[in-house]
């Protein structure tokens, strides 16, 4: 056997490399995990919904509340008023609460689940390309797929977008079975792959395209005879039951919202909507990645040799074009919703390098090279990023409150606040009032994309402090201080019914103008004995929790 020539996956000559394979890349994101900060300090907004979410399902299995998980769960979030459990699907949640259970809530938690899933996506990458490439090209795959720019910047983080991703790639790994052995078991677990995709991140279910194309590619409309697909397609309807009830109930006011953004970049139907996402491909790959995928197309026209199987080429195919057009019809766009894009990109880049070398044996030379050169050039071009500062504040205000009181905060990142309140704080009789919440109204997705000022006075601001038993604010100053309301809470801070306790100055690895400092203020009158849960309004479903 040539010392880089595709073999059978489950053949005695796989053994070894696929081992060695495995701990190479256990042992990049062992690299990326452990050269992050990760004590409390996330930047994206999500991220720290999405590590609150894990919290809050460990919290509710410890709890128990089997007669009333519905008002558990309302008062959970007006206790930590960034829970978005249910608004996107469950099932990462779920990985979180149990590495949470174990290992304790944090970021650092957070992060080791989300590592977890780049390793999960890399090993799927190496089982698949493995059908078409060496062990040593293959696993230049796979570190390209997750040591791009974009890939590795989003997959560092508490997110959804790689897990999903991850998800995908093994349902295409088992997809290629199916059409190989046409067995009902390697069907199954195609289907149960991009279920728990989509149970990961709602856009996965595009992925029903190319695996319903590449069947009939081979099957012909002999598969809509066929009794194994209709098993398959039954045990993936009955899995996708409650996720569509969860869908209807909690998360379409959400995909809505994001197809429907007043202040989108462009039109829908645009020529900038449609062309957005390949115009951020080169710097989601490095321009060196994007080239060589890019020329993977005109060779496989001219030469049989740069040629994969149909069904292959036309799963790939499919699955970008049906990717690519659910995005662009979506209103807000983000270089992170192109990662579906990676792994047939590097892929389509590692096969060119591969067909064009021929037989020559030092042909996973140039893609080894090309990976390593994509990792190191996204770990110093695009870091994950941080900004710390939450957790200080979180320890100040947690360190003096009075029993049963709530800290107001105003900021940018209440999100990561409210985590690190509930991760480290260690006082689960405290509460945050989200300023946001009681001052505007109408927020379209973020405060830059629309809302409404409520346009409080300092006495309707100051009674609010009152009855909701808040002792403690915390301040992000320069932060959309030209709202009214805003400006009339910067200004009451200043009077002598608060009193200065602390300033924190935020700091980050980037050099965001946003980042600015938190000022904590202590309110002068002592909140009212006895918990409060302050009301608030959920948009997302239409309703206020008194």
């Amino acid at each position: 056997m040539e010392p880089d020539q595709p073999t059978k996956a489950d053949s005695t000559n796989e053994r070894t490399p696929s081992i060695a394979s495995f701990f190479v890349l256990t042992a990049i994101i062992a690299f990326l995990y452990y050269s992050l900060p990760k004590n409390g300090v996330i930047w994206w907004s999500d991220a720290s919904r999405n590590a609150l979410n894990g919290a809050f399902v460990l919290d509710i299995l410890k709890a128990m509340p089997i007669h009333r998980p519905v008002e558990f769960a309302y008062d959970y979030y007006r206790q930590w008023p960034a829970l978005t459990i249910l608004f996107y699907p469950p099932l990462y949640y779920a990985f979180l609460a149990v590495v949470y259970a174990v290992l304790g809530v944090s970021e650092s938690s957070a992060v080791l689940t989300a590592c977890l899933f780049m390793l999960a996506l890399g090993w799927g990458a190496f089982k698949l390309s493995r059908r078409w490439l060496g062990p040593v090209s293959s696993l230049a795959v796979a570190v390209l797929t997750i040591g791009t720019p974009e890939m590795a910047y989003w997959g560092q983080q508490v997110m959804l977008d790689v897990p999903s991703c991850a998800f995908m790639v093994w349902a295409a790994f088992y997809q290629f079975k199916y059409l190989e052995q046409r067995t009902l078991s390697t069907l199954s677990l195609a289907v149960l792959f991009a279920v728990l995709a989509i149970y990961t991140k709602y856009n996965s279910a595009f992925i029903a395209v190319p695996m319903a194309l590449s069947i009939l590619s081979v099957q012909g409309f002999k598969a809509f005879g066929d009794a194994k697909i209709w098993r398959a397609v039954g045990l993936g309807v009955l899995l996708m039951i409650p996720l569509v009830a969860i869908f209807f109930a909690f998360g379409r006011y959400n995909l809505e919202q994001a197809a429907s953004v007043p202040t989108a970049r462009a039109a829908r139907w645009s020529l900038a909507a449609w062309t957005y996402y390949a115009s951020v491909i080169p710097a989601s790959l490095s321009w060196p990645v994007t080239a060589l995928a890019l020329a993977y197309l005109p060779a496989i026209a001219v030469s049989r040799r740069y040629r994969i199987e149909g069904p292959a080429l036309l799963f790939f195919g499919s699955f970008l074009a049906a990717g690519y057009a659910f995005y662009s019809l979506v209103a807000v766009k983000e270089p992170r919703y192109d990662l579906f894009t990676v792994y047939p990109l590097a892929l389509a880049a590692v096969l060119f390098l591969d067909r064009m070398l021929g037989a020559l044996r030092w042909r996973w030379a140039p893609p080894v090279a090309l990976a390593i050169f994509a990792l190191v050039f996204g770990q110093v071009t695009k870091p994950a990023p941080y900004v710390a500062g939450m957790r200080e504040a979180a320890d100040v205000v947690s360190q003096a409150a009075t029993q049963d009181s709530n800290v107001a905060f105003w900021g940018r990142w209440d999100g990561s606040f409210i985590f690190d309140m509930r991760a480290y704080a260690d006082r689960p009789d405290l509460g945050v009032l989200r300023l946001d919440k009681l001052l505007l109204t109408d927020v379209v997705v973020s405060l830059e994309l629309g809302m409404k000022d409520k346009a409080l006075s300092a006495d309707q601001i100051l009674q609010a402090f009152r009855d909701y038993h808040v002792q403690y604010v915390v301040f992000q100053t320069g932060f959309h201080d030209d709202i009214a309301s805003v400006s009339i809470l910067g200004q009451l801070l200043q009077t002598d019914q608060f009193a200065p306790v602390s300033t924190v100055k935020l700091t980050s690895n980037y050099d965001f103008s946003y980042v600015t400092e938190l000022k904590i203020y202590r309110f002068l009158e002592p909140p009212k004995p006895g918990r409060v849960l302050p009301p608030i309004e959920i948009k997302l479903l239409g309703k206020s929790i008194d």
